[in-house]
């Protein structure tokens, strides 16, 4: 009887096994054939932040790729293993799987546990190995939440295969890349800088251990800092026990003070914890865009990534190393002058600098920075249009001293006029102060930004010749009257290139801001080869600096821009106002840098009037303040340290200087510096010979003869229009 109950249990017992291993067998054809391929894996390991650096080669930001259908951001940045410290991978090892370098790819009692916990309930999870977290962290990533046999099972079938192509260092220098740190952080650098600012290659041993003790389960243990020192301790003691590491370097690691970010710890002198306190500090999640810089800058760079590569590279694959034009210090300028700025209440502002030899962008701006505002994604000072008023009348007068023979002498008056076109209304416009100056010369109305002088300009060269010469310098005009006062819309950034043509002998280069791209591998995806182009000749370019020189230095009238001035530097600009104050700005040169600042308001309503300053002060709005003290401000700051250029830019060939009343163009010893063509011939144009004034003299006075003065002491000589004050109100008359 006994020996019949034996076999029948024998009987339903080996029933049970091979019901359970003809299930299993089965079962794992099953997923043998639904295992994916390890040939995905290089793609996984390189869905990777994108690192973005300026021009020196310092890091500025990164850009982080999104995945899955709710665009989840990925926080990683592939790194080799020479890139990590040993004292970290150890600590590493330590905590998740001790016997690495000793199993095939699986833990024995971790897919014993798995089996118990299918058929026969639940238990303490565990067990994973290295190389099994890589498989769960890649090609398995979508069953990665899934506690099941099935999930066990595939992992080792594909941890045995992962372990026969690749070597123990392969392996693990993937799982240092893939496993999950929490929120989207992923990989051992984009943990080390998010929970300790530093490089992977800096990770102390006690670091090591922290972040290594996260990994199960990040969000949760990062909270519980108490639990992780405690953990720590066992492990650091077992490492000594297997003869890892000596006690004193065990001893030496829990004595650090490690300061996690988010956690503010107090230690004793033995590495207790005495006290540990939450700081609101974010520590985890970041977004798909991170500079401590320039968030323009590297919504920028994203733009142009994501024009050129499109969404799968940049976001989808990511891992590219991209070089930037960018100056660290010329941006941290631009930044600081944007903050310190005064704008009107809920007016905005844009600063863009440009290298005008290279078309490179220096530095950018694209908005007002305010507290408590968060920054916006619109780049004011890449994608605003607006019309640039005055600023751009020296594109006006440099056509006309290139193709109609004007010059810093031309004399045009200053009067009412009305300007026609077939088919339109006449032209008629005014003045920014409503008045007229009458004769005087190109230069004197550059200074005091005459309206109807420029549009007369302009009439001369022909609105299609300027509207040509405005087209090959990247504008979209057309050749009406009105374009002679800006009337047509521009980015900074156009006016500013623009502009660069004159502080680079007359040649256009294409503005850029990325030099470079390199995919993770450092194969070459890109690299700039900027267009240039001759739009004036190096003396036509010479003079409009010079002439836009004495827009900033003449006196006796003080000219507009005199407030543009930074100690040690030689500089040429132009303010520009629009219709009804709606955009101010100040564009200006300097060897080495072209600058424009911009300000107004978003929905194009005019700029009041006048402003309290952040001091107190009560001050008017006018192109020649606010954005002329930003422009000051930046520049100063983005060229501090280099040297000084009070000489300017270098005279070309074919240009000389000659000193002239600016009031009416005569050539005159005490008059003002102006650069000229050689070519030109002032006398034989009678600007100075047709104003020359001849005056009867007392020569016993030098002074104007009078009816009482006697016929034998009377001199008729010429004088020079600059000499009349002398003759008239005393003093020695000029010599004949």
């Amino acid at each position: 009887m006994v020996r019949k109950l034996l076999q029948g249990v024998f009987l339903v017992g080996l029933t049970a096994v091979l019901s359970v291993g003809s299930l299993l067998g089965a079962s794992a054809l099953k997923w043998a054939d639904e295992l994916p391929s390890l040939d995905l894996l290089d793609a996984y390991e390189f869905t990777a932040t994108s690192q973005v650096f300026a021009r020196d080669g310092t890091q500025i930001g990164q850009i982080v790729p999104v995945v899955g259908e709710d665009r989840e951001s990925t926080n990683r940045i592939p790194v080799s293993l020479d890139e990590i410290s040993p004292a970290a991978l150890q600590a590493i090892i330590a905590y998740e799987d001790a016997e690495f370098f000793r199993h095939y790819g699986f833990d024995v009692w971790g897919v014993a546990r798995a089996f118990y916990e299918e058929f026969l309930g639940d238990a303490d999870r565990g067990g994973s190995t290295i190389t099994t977290q890589v498989v769960k962290n890649t090609v398995l990533f979508d069953l990665r939440a899934d506690r099941s046999l099935e999930r066990k099972a595939k992992e080792l079938m594909l941890a045995i295969e992962l372990e026969r192509r690749l070597t123990k260092t392969e392996i693990l220098q993937r799982y240092v890349n893939v496993v999950f740190w929490g929120g989207n952080v992923y990989g051992i650098r984009a943990a080390a800088q998010t929970y300790f600012g530093r490089d992977p290659s800096e990770l102390t041993l006690a670091e090591g251990l922290y972040l290594a003790r996260l990994i199960p389960a990040p969000n949760v243990r990062h909270d519980d800092f108490l639990g992780s020192r405690a953990s720590m301790r066992v492990v650091l003691d077992n490492m000594v026990r297997q003869g890892t590491i000596s006690r004193e370097a065990a001893d030496r690691a829990w004595r650090q003070p490690i300061q996690p970010r988010g956690w503010q710890v107090r230690y004793d002198g033995q590495g207790s914890v005495v006290e540990a306190v939450r700081t609101g500090d974010a520590v985890i999640v970041q977004s798909s865009l991170s500079t401590d810089l320039s968030r323009e800058v590297l919504f920028s760079v994203r733009n142009f990534l994501t024009e050129r590569f499109g969404d799968p590279v940049v976001f989808g694959q990511g891992g590219l190393r991209v070089t930037t034009t960018i100056d660290v210090q010329a941006q941290r300028a631009a930044n600081a002058a944007a903050l310190r700025a005064d704008v009107p209440e809920g007016a905005q502002l844009a600063i863009i600098g440009l290298d005008p030899e290279t078309g490179a962008i220096l530095a950018m701006v694209g908005e007002k920075p305010r507290p408590g505002v968060a920054p916006g994604e619109l780049n004011r000072a890449t994608q605003a249009y607006r019309q640039p008023g005055s600023s751009f009348k020296p594109i006006v007068y440099a056509t006309a001293f290139e193709l109609g023979g004007f010059h810093q002498a031309t004399i045009l008056i200053d009067e009412p006029a009305s300007f026609l076109t077939r088919g339109q209304p006449p032209y008629e416009p005014k003045n920014w102060d409503e008045q007229f100056v009458g004769l005087l010369t190109v230069r004197e109305h550059m200074n005091q930004s005459r309206n109807i002088p420029a549009v007369k300009t302009l009439e001369a060269a022909s609105p299609e010749a300027v509207a040509a010469r405005a087209r090959e310098l990247g504008y979209d005009v057309q050749p009406f009257y009105s374009l002679a006062l800006g009337a047509f819309e521009a980015t900074p950034l156009q006016h500013a290139s623009a502009f660069g043509a004159f502080a680079n002998g007359g040649v256009q280069v294409e503005p850029h801001l990325v030099t470079r791209v390199e995919d993770a591998e450092g194969n070459v995806l890109f690299e700039a080869k900027p267009r240039s182009k001759q739009v004036w000749t190096p003396q036509t370019a010479y003079l409009m600096l010079d002439l836009l020189h004495g827009n900033v230095v003449d006196r006796d009238p003080t000219p507009l821009s005199w407030r543009a001035s930074v100690p040690g530097r030689w500089l040429a600009g132009k303010t520009g106002t629009t219709n009804d104050e709606r955009d101010i700005w100040f564009v200006g040169a300097t060897p080495g840098l072209t600058a424009v600042v911009w300000i107004g308001n978003d929905d194009a309503t005019s700029l009041p009037r006048s402003m309290v300053n952040a001091d107190g002060t009560r001050e008017n709005v006018t192109s020649s303040r606010q954005p002329i003290y930003a422009w000051n401000d930046f520049v100063d700051g983005a060229l501090q340290g280099r040297p000084a250029n009070p000489g300017g830019f270098p005279v070309p060939e074919g240009v000389v200087v000659h000193r002239i009343d600016r009031r009416t163009g005569a050539l005159t010893a005490s008059g003002t510096p102006a650069a000229f063509r050689a070519t030109t011939d002032l006398t034989a144009t009678g600007v100075a010979g047709a104003l020359t004034i001849e005056l009867p003299i007392d020569r016993r006075t030098g002074l104007r003869a009078t009816a009482a003065t006697p016929f034998e002491f009377i001199d008729v000589i010429p004088v020079d229009p600059a000499g009349l004050d002398a003759v008239l109100g005393g003093g020695p008359a000029p010599a004949p």
